[in-house]
């Protein structure tokens, strides 16, 4: 004879199976999206790889660059914050022209007084 308690415990695990199926699911799903994102990362960056060399082929052709020098500026560039570690420094944030506060991100205008901001096409 199955009494109230065995009854209890009983449900208590299939509710804990179906959660556990529900957790696991949710997993697959939470994968499934972030191996579609690294995809389109990784074609980002080998589109952008292209595109770097491609400039680099037109520097070299049109100016006469050579590859040595672009290793001197990328070693520059990777030192400006100190230390070569393949990363640009990050910059802080900007004071306002306008009233002297700390911008916000990466905002054209200020939030507190509204003046334009001239912004880096390079800044992180």
């Amino acid at each position: 004879m199955i009494g109230p308690g065995m009854f209890m415990a009983g449900r208590a695990i299939r509710q804990a199976q179906e959660a556990g199926e529900a957790t696991g699911r949710e997993a697959a799903r939470i994968a499934r999206s972030a191996r579609a994102q690294s995809e389109t990362l990784q074609g980002d960056i080998e589109r952008l790889f292209m595109i770097t060399e491609a400039l680099w082929t037109f520097l070299k052709q049109e100016h006469g660059y050579s590859d040595a020098e672009l290793i001197d500026k990328i070693e520059e560039i990777d030192m400006r914050d100190g230390k070569i570690d393949g990363k640009v420094a990050k910059q802080p944030n900007l004071a306002c022209p306008g009233c002297g506060r700390t911008m916000i991100g990466k905002h054209a205008l200020c939030l507190y007084c509204g003046t334009a901001v001239e912004r880096s096409p390079f800044e992180r």
